[in-house]
């Protein structure tokens, strides 16, 4: 094994031990610097040159996920749903959101996590997007 391998594995389980909650997994996250657009059924809900994208490894490696600040979100066209939430280990309680912007509904579209433990404090107030229904746009010029 190479050196730099070994290290990147001794890194690796580093991080996985110092996660919060003993969750066994862990996440990166950096301002992304590049303007990113979210665009539900052609419509953009959401721009920002301030989203913030996170990546997290946990039984696998999931897809990375923008969070975009609400003052970057088209709040309008969602409404916040009040009877359900979910919990991760490592980032906190997060709240779901509808899409009711266009003809047709599309139920918890977005969640946010409005008081995140400590260790995803870069997300507080940022909403993220489920994959499944929207089309994330880059502007590399930006």
């Amino acid at each position: 094994m190479s050196a730099r391998t070994d290290s990147a594995i001794r890194a690796f389980t580093q991080r996985r031990r110092e996660s919060p909650n003993g969750a066994g997994h862990y996440h990166i996250s950096d301002l992304y610097k590049n303007r990113v657009s979210v665009l539900i059924k052609g419509v953009e809900v959401a721009s920002s040159c301030s989203a913030v994208i996170l990546k997290e490894v946990g039984t696998s490696v999931y897809n990375p996920v923008f969070y975009f600040p609400k003052k970057d979100v088209k709040l309008e066209m969602f409404e916040a749903v009040d009877d359900y939430s979910t919990v991760c280990p490592i980032k906190g309680r997060a709240s779901y959101w509808n899409y009711t912007g266009g003809a047709e509904r599309i139920d918890k579209a977005a969640w946010s996590y409005e008081s995140p433990i400590e260790y995803s404090g870069m997300i507080e107030g940022h909403l993220g997007f489920d994959q499944r229904f929207v089309t994330i746009q880059i502007d590399p010029s930006s």
